[in-house]
């Protein structure tokens, strides 16, 4: 899943952020797939993910229900989403283990917290991927700030002028952060997007803040 690897932000911020995806492979196990992943997803939505959804669909930061999620799923599924905690990745894990489907589970999240769950729970991972950060022109790429919002969407969906226009309507009041958040997030349509990094991230350009730090 290496166009979830490219993330950017402090430490502390991406402890709250992982990422999962569930995935039967194309000619190997995707016949009769279909219901295997539906009970993934109704585990994954009684657990609670802060964003999921499918390139088919969108998102249910877009509006679209967990329902049509399911509807949605092609000759080849896959679950896609997000989490803002560690205990709520741990669980989802665990219970992926019992159910024992016979497809690959994916993790996106901080190495060594990742490392920890899994020698708790005797996994040995099948590959791990990393990103060697970024090369080339790096003056061509926008400021630090708004590359913490860009790279939660590993497609590329969301640009740089839809975050700048984002930030500047709630330094002017007319947006609040959660809205913010919500409006980055919705053009992410594989679920990737964490809304709960982009509403921290965001409320520090709320007035009242702002006007505070200055103080």
């Amino acid at each position: 899943m290496s166009h979830s690897l490219h993330r950017r932000g402090a430490p502390e911020d991406l402890r709250h952020d992982y990422i999962l995806l569930v995935t039967a492979a194309s000619g190997v196990n995707h016949e009769n797939s279909k219901e295997k992943l539906r009970q993934v997803l109704d585990l994954v939505w009684e657990i609670g993910p802060i964003n999921t959804g499918s390139n088919e669909t969108g998102t249910i930061l877009s509006g679209v229900s967990v329902e049509e999620i399911k509807a949605g799923f092609t000759k080849v599924p896959r679950v896609r989403c997000c989490f803002d905690s560690e205990d709520k990745m741990r669980e989802i894990l665990k219970r992926l283990l019992a159910m024992d489907l016979g497809i690959s589970v994916t993790v996106s999240g901080p190495r060594g917290r990742i490392e920890e769950m899994c020698q708790e729970m005797g996994v040995q991972p099948h590959s791990v991927n990393f990103s060697l950060d970024i090369w080339g022109k790096r003056e061509k790429l926008p400021p630090e700030e708004i590359m913490e919002f860009v790279t939660m969407c590993g497609h590329g969906l969301i640009s740089k002028a839809l975050v700048t226009d984002t930030i500047e309507r709630i330094k002017n009041g007319s947006m609040t952060p959660e809205q913010g958040a919500v409006r980055m997030g919705s053009p992410c349509v594989c679920g990737l997007f964490n809304p709960t990094r982009a509403v921290k991230a965001l409320q520090k350009y709320v007035p009242s803040q702002r006007e505070e730090t200055v103080k």
